[in-house]
């Protein structure tokens, strides 16, 4: 989800990013690091942190400008890379790139972008002006992206999984059922911009995506009270996908934040993406985005939750609110960020590590941002 309010503030930030050299994708080599079962609820211990600010130069990308807003995030199976999706509608495309930790600093490097393009069969506009918000890879090499559901002046965007090749093809569009469809008027099915924003895939290749707000006929979150959400899953079927089971997920009320009155536009607390750990094991982030008085500085509430899927519920239990992190951050997080996306990151000791990523909504008041937890 794109947060629409724009507000200015000085930014603080720390970090220096290292230049590769332009690549359209990584090479198709090496292989996934196996990632170790983990026993009972997941634990996290903070690691290092990587930001920079938007309209940040990196000249080893062509179309450098139009690096930014990085909404989700995927790490390649078949190299040594990530790819983040960008959420923007003019141009839909992902990013590439190359994440480490050694010696305790976390470095982050975009080493090019593709632009998607639409396979036989799939709509123009379904590929080209997407409003991609996360993403996993799949088995075969190519990657699934969901589009959350949006509408301009144009027309309808609904929610799907958009399947991309490594160079950019669309070649398949997979539908949601019919009761998250956007209806006109938008008083049925997925709200606007607020639609279908996480997605994972489970260790068995199971795809989950959650809803950001409840369904438009349902109370969307206040401070007051939560929202029914729902997860739901997508199973493979021969060469595409059919959805399977449901689940309600609660999301928490907007937690009120002394000091900032005025909700960002599109700021309800809501669940921005999911990161499965095991079959019924995921972890969840939701975020919150709140304004001062003059609406010149932006706060956002960033909670992580560990979500066991039990019958048609997912339970969650509170993993880490990120304000606690706050004294370890540097001045430019202070206030944390849109954060939106997780992922799994470099192994740290042979053992698996999370990665929590920001969108910068291309706005020089905001950053791009990532933290890297170890997970065990």
């Amino acid at each position: 989800m794109r947060l629409t309010r724009l507000w200015l503030r000085a930014v603080v930030v720390t970090g220096l990013m290292s230049l590769t050299v332009v690549a359209c994708a990584p090479a198709r080599t090496g292989a996934a690091d196996p990632i170790k079962p983990i026993a009972g609820l997941p634990r996290l211990t903070w690691l290092g942190e990587f930001t920079r600010p938007a309209a940040s130069r990196y000249p080893q990308i062509a179309d450098r400008e139009r690096f930014g807003s990085l909404s989700g995030l995927a790490r390649d199976p078949e190299g040594t890379q990530w790819m983040a999706v960008i959420d923007d509608r003019e141009g839909s495309r992902v990013a590439w790139l190359s994440i480490s930790f050694t010696g305790g600093v976390l470095e982050v490097s975009p080493t090019g972008m593709q632009p998607l393009r639409p396979g036989p069969g799939v709509e123009d506009r379904i590929a080209t002006e997407a409003d991609l918000e996360g993403v996993v890879a799949l088995p075969d090499g190519s990657f699934m992206a969901i589009e959350e559901g949006h509408l301009t002046e144009q027309g309808q965007w609904p929610p799907a999984l958009l399947q991309v090749t490594r160079d950019g093809l669309v070649t398949q569009v997979v539908a949601f059922p019919a009761e998250f469809q956007l209806a006109a008027g938008g008083k049925t099915g997925v709200r606007d911009n607020q639609g279908f924003e996480s997605l994972t895939r489970t260790p068995l290749g199971r795809l989950i995506a959650g809803l950001e707000q409840p369904l438009a006929n349902q109370p969307i979150t206040t401070p007051a009270r939560g929202g029914n959400g729902q997860l739901i899953e997508f199973v493979p079927s021969g060469a595409t996908w059919r959805p399977g089971r449901q689940w309600h997920y609660a999301i928490s009320a907007t937690p009120v934040m002394k000091g900032f009155p005025t909700l960002c536009d599109g700021g309800e607390n809501g669940l921005v993406e999911l990161l499965a750990i095991t079959e019924t094991t995921l972890i969840a982030m939701e975020r919150a985005c709140w304004l001062n008085a003059s609406g010149t500085e932006a706060s956002n509430a960033v909670k992580l939750f560990a979500v066991t899927l039990s019958g048609n519920v997912a339970r969650k239990t509170l993993l880490l609110d990120l304000s606690t992190l706050t004294a370890k951050l540097t001045p430019a997080l202070a206030n944390l960020e849109n954060f939106e996306g997780l992922a799994f990151g470099p192994p740290v000791a042979g053992m698996p590590s999370l990665l929590v990523m920001s969108d910068d909504n291309f706005r020089a008041t905001q950053k791009t941002s990532f933290l890297l937890f170890s997970l065990r």
